[in-house]
């Protein structure tokens, strides 16, 4: 009888871990692209008659740990626009938190939803090109019952009473043009040498 009972608690646990690994996971919504890169042309000397030589061999992908350097100097860039910090560097991956100032447009907003909107920002390297990934935009108020979170979120995170909809869809707005923003910079940064200075007191 005992044998039975054991038997069967190990075919109702095995039951139970099969059914959680088969559940799907929550999907993470978030904002990627993955960019071709080239190498940069390499400058020959002129012909005897002055002429430009033309390279002829075809184009080669930029190497991986080049793309790694330039995604390290767009995290140590500094912007006008927004500021980063945590940043993290692997052998292959590159990630910072942007941070942006939000405060509402309107003059007398519904609500004090003064604060922040950052997003977690990652550059992987690979051979020949790069992946960003945007995720985790998050808008927090200073007043922090007031904070809507996730902004792909169809609720915000402090509920409907306190951030009615048409702000929270204002704030989510907001955020995804904060996020184009970053997109150009890292496209921006990508396309630069990573032997140029990065900010203006380096030589």
């Amino acid at each position: 009888m005992k044998l039975k009972r054991y038997i069967f608690s190990i075919l109702f646990t095995s039951l139970i871990i099969n059914l959680s690994a088969q559940e799907p996971k929550k999907d993470e919504k978030k904002i990627q692209e993955v960019v071709p890169i080239l190498q940069d042309p390499i400058s020959m000397p002129p012909n005897e008659d002055g002429s430009i030589p033309v390279d002829t061999n075809p184009p080669k992908g930029m190497n991986a740990s080049e793309i790694l350097k330039r995604a390290v100097n767009f995290i140590k860039r500094e912007s006008t626009k927004y500021t980063k910090g945590s940043g993290v560097t692997t052998a292959s991956k590159a990630e910072c938190i942007a941070t942006f100032n939000y405060k509402p447009k309107e003059l007398n907003p519904e609500a004090d939803l003064q604060g922040t909107i950052t997003m977690h920002i990652s550059i992987d390297a690979k051979e020949g090109k790069y992946r960003y990934t945007i995720s985790k935009i998050n808008h927090n108020a200073i007043k922090t019952e007031l904070s809507g979170g996730d902004i792909f979120s169809e609720v915000p995170k402090c509920g409907s009473m306190n951030l009615p909809t048409a702000m929270w869809k204002r704030i989510k707005s907001e955020a995804l043009k904060q996020s184009a923003i970053v997109v150009n910079d890292i496209k921006e940064a990508m396309s630069i040498s990573s032997t140029t200075p990065v900010n203006s007191d380096e030589w």
